[in-house]
C-alpha cells in the first residue's frame, strides 16, 4: 500500500464538480466523495486537504445605487458555501485550510461586456444591474506550497495526488519530486491544462466521477 495525501484546490474542484454533476452545486458530501475516488485501491490515504476561503461577510452598496445595498453573508452563495465547507470540515481525514478573500472592486458583468463589445456603434448607459463585486483569493496558494512542501521533506507521503488546474504550484511540484515523492495530478478533465503541469507530475490520473454516471455509460 502507497500512502497518499490528497490536495483538492477548492475554487477549482467546485468549478469542475458543477460541471461534472450536470450543473448542479455541489455539497460537502460530493466532495468529499469525490477525494476519495481520486485514490486507487493500492492507496491509503493520509489526510485529505482541502483549500478554499471562507464567504465574504460585509455589505456594501452599489456605486451606481447607493441605495442599493448587499450583505454577502445572507446570499444564496455565501449560505450554500457555509454550509459545504462547515460540513466537510468535520469529516473523517479532512484538514480545511482556510484563506481570505479580499474585495477588489466592482468590475462589468460578462454579458455586460459582452453588450459593449458586440455593439460599438450603438453604446448604451452601463445600468446598476451590470456590475459585480470582484475577490481575490488569499494565502490559498501558499497554504498548498506549504503542505506538499511539509509533505515531501519529512517524508509523511508516499505520493501526493494534487487537483487543481494552476500552474502556479508546479515550483511545489518539482520540489516534492526532488524529494522523492511522487506528485499525481487530477485535472478533472479540464481541457486546459498546460503542459507544464504534465510536464512536472509523475502521472496524470483521470478519476471518473461520479462514478454512476460512467457506469451507465459504458
Amino acid at each position: 500500500m502507497k500512502t497518499v495525501a490528497i490536495l483538492l484546490d477548492g475554487g477549482f474542484v467546485l468549478a469542475r464538480l458543477y460541471q461534472l454533476l450536470g450543473r448542479r452545486h455541489a455539497i460537502a458530501q460530493d466532495v468529499y466523495d469525490f477525494a476519495l475516488a481520486c485514490a486507487n485501491e493500492d492507496e491509503e490515504i493520509f489526510r485529505i486537504y482541502y483549500y478554499d476561503c471562507p464567504p465574504w461577510g460585509e455589505t456594501l452598496s452599489n456605486p451606481l445605487d447607493p441605495t442599493r445595498k448587499i450583505n454577502f453573508a445572507s446570499t444564496a452563495t455565501a449560505r450554500r458555501m457555509k454550509r459545504l465547507q462547515e460540513g466537510l470540515a468535520l469529516m473523517d481525514l479532512v484538514a480545511f485550510r482556510r484563506g481570505e478573500l479580499a474585495y477588489g472592486g466592482w468590475a462589468l458583468k460578462k454579458k455586460a461586456e459582452r453588450d459593449f463589445f458586440n455593439n460599438p456603434n450603438e453604446p448604451r448607459s452601463i445600468d446598476k444591474t451590470d456590475l459585480q463585486v470582484q475577490f481575490r483569493q488569499k494565502r490559498v496558494d501558499m497554504k498548498i506550497g506549504l503542505d506538499v512542501a511539509w509533505l515531501a521533506s519529512k517524508r509523511v507521503v508516499e505520493r501526493i495526488i494534487l487537483v487543481t488546474g494552476d500552474s502556479d504550484f508546479i515550483p511545489a511540484m518539482k520540489f516534492a519530486r526532488r524529494e522523492g515523492t511522487q506528485v499525481i495530478l487530477v485535472p478533472m478533465g479540464h481541457k486546459y491544462i498546460k503542459n507544464d503541469l504534465r510536464e512536472h507530475s509523475d502521472f496524470v490520473r483521470d478519476v471518473r466521477f461520479p462514478p454512476a454516471l460512467f457506469h451507465k455509460n459504458e
